[in-house]
């Protein structure tokens, strides 16, 4: 399966019109042909047992590259079932063949039977159709231009070969220049990425440092030397943590400059308890200023938080972030 499928974890690729160098040397769009040449041999042969409709399987992935979403829940439901295909009858069948072939016989008729590849919930078009969806979601997923025609071009020289060692010669690509256009789109791809990050680096920077001027304005904010701004919207208890040592019980919401809540114990339905050690410097150092039963409001400057390295999708280079906190406990570490 995994060769079968390795356009798909080459990530996507787009490359500049040049001609290219085997026997049939056209004009033509050398990362579109190089996509289609790793579907179509993957097509051809490493999914040859499992007798797709190839016609269904091309035509699915046309119609979903023109309308299909590839964040819509459709292909989630796709990839979700296309993986209980694979578990439930595509390993069963594979291995069992395979078994089948090691075996040294002069009557193959005597050979235990395979176990059924397809069924009334995974039909043979049903899966040729998942096959084409998926095919169509990670072409479309790419984020420079493709060109159809030359990715159509490739899957059907593909389908020309009676084997895999004939494509140096016959294909309009040879398999060095196909792995060639993958590595060059791949630089490509870390270039730009780099670039994006270097953008966010400096955006993000002047934008945390504007929201943060206008929240120190706003009334009850306070600012420690460390430039964590806070404010205690409810007041608690003597009883504070002291040490960085200090496990706290906390219930607890994060959020960006935009609003946008990604972190909340509110949600998961429970508070959470840690060490101040063991967390940002924001938080260590911001939970020391309200007692046990209070709520405190902390603006955190990024280098108190994530810093240039942000955390996950959701939090960005250089982004400076807003706790709303509940102290319910303070207990010294055992």
């Amino acid at each position: 399966m995994r060769k079968a499928v390795s356009f798909i974890a080459v990530v996507a690729v787009a490359l500049s019109t040049v001609a290219c160098g085997s026997n049939n040397s056209k004009q033509i769009d050398s990362l579109s042909y190089a996509v289609g040449m790793d579907f179509g041999m993957g097509l051809n042969f490493g999914m040859k047992d499992f007798d797709l409709d190839r016609d269904v399987v091309i035509g699915t992935m046309k119609s979903f590259y023109k309308d299909g979403d590839i964040l819509g829940e459709e292909i989630r439901e796709v990839r979700g079932k296309m993986m209980e295909w694979q578990y439930t009858l595509a390993m069963p069948y594979a291995n069992a063949k395979r078994m089948n072939d090691m075996i040294q016989t002069d009557c193959p008729d005597t050979l235990p039977a395979l176990p059924a590849l397809y069924n009334e919930a995974f039909t043979r078009e049903y899966v040729s159709k998942m096959f084409g969806m998926n095919f169509g979601a990670a072409i479309k997923s790419i984020e420079e231009e493709l060109n159809m025609r030359d990715i159509l071009r490739a899957i059907e020289d593909t389908n020309k070969l009676n084997a895999p060692e004939e494509a140096d010669s016959l294909l309009r690509m040879t398999t060095d220049q196909m792995r060639g256009a993958f590595m060059q789109y791949s630089q490509r791809a870390q270039q730009r990425a780099q670039a994006e990050r270097e953008k966010a680096l400096v955006e993000n920077a002047e934008a945390s440092a504007k929201w943060l001027a206008e929240v120190e304005k706003q009334e009850g904010v306070q600012k420690t030397e460390s430039g964590i701004l806070y404010r205690i919207d409810r007041e608690g208890s003597d009883v504070m943590a002291t040490e960085d040592t200090d496990v706290v019980l906390v219930n607890y919401e994060g959020k960006t400059a935009d609003g946008n809540v990604f972190d909340s114990s509110y949600e998961r339905g429970e508070p959470i308890s840690f060490p101040l050690n063991r967390v940002i410097k924001g938080w260590t150092e911001g939970m020391k200023l309200v007692g046990v039963g209070g709520q405190i409001t902390l603006w955190i400057p990024s280098e108190l938080a994530y810093g240039e390295n942000g955390a996950g999708a959701d939090i960005g280079p250089n982004q400076a972030l807003e706790f709303k906190v509940e102290l319910l406990e303070v207990n010294p570490a055992e």
